[in-house]
């Protein structure tokens, strides 16, 4: 209705906007710089801020400049899962099922990323 009205090419602040169209500030270059300093060094960050800052803009810019024969992202979007089904959801997007125990997919999810580094010369980040 509003797009027609003022001539718009598709929905505003929808998701899918692709990457290359997202606003370029500051802010978010300085978090996606950050981030890859980070994944190149396999270490842990947090990105945290208000509603609308852009922490989810820079982690998509992050993830769209990531190699992906360098690369393997995961994304977590429960932020109050149990340990098991952390574990759980990491292996299900490794395209491995998962074994019923905590300790035991912990284990499983060890291996899958040793493999994944030795054998494929790949780092795995995850987003949570």
């Amino acid at each position: 209705m509003f797009e027609d009205f003022y001539s718009l090419a598709r929905t505003p602040f929808t998701r899918d906007i692709p990457v290359e169209s997202l606003y370029n500030s500051n802010a978010v270059e300085e978090v996606v710089s950050r981030l890859e300093f980070v994944a190149e060094r396999q270490q842990f960050a947090i990105v945290v801020g208000s509603c609308g800052t852009g922490k989810t803009t820079a982690i998509r810019k992050f993830q769209k400049g990531l190699n992906t024969e360098k690369y393997k992202v995961l994304y977590v979007s429960d932020s109050k899962m149990t340990p098991r089904n952390f574990y759980k959801t990491l292996l299900d997007q490794l395209g491995v099922v998962a074994h019923y125990y905590r300790s035991d997919s912990k284990r499983q999810l060890h291996k899958e990323i040793e493999l994944l580094r030795s054998s494929q010369s790949v780092k795995l980040v995850v987003v949570a």
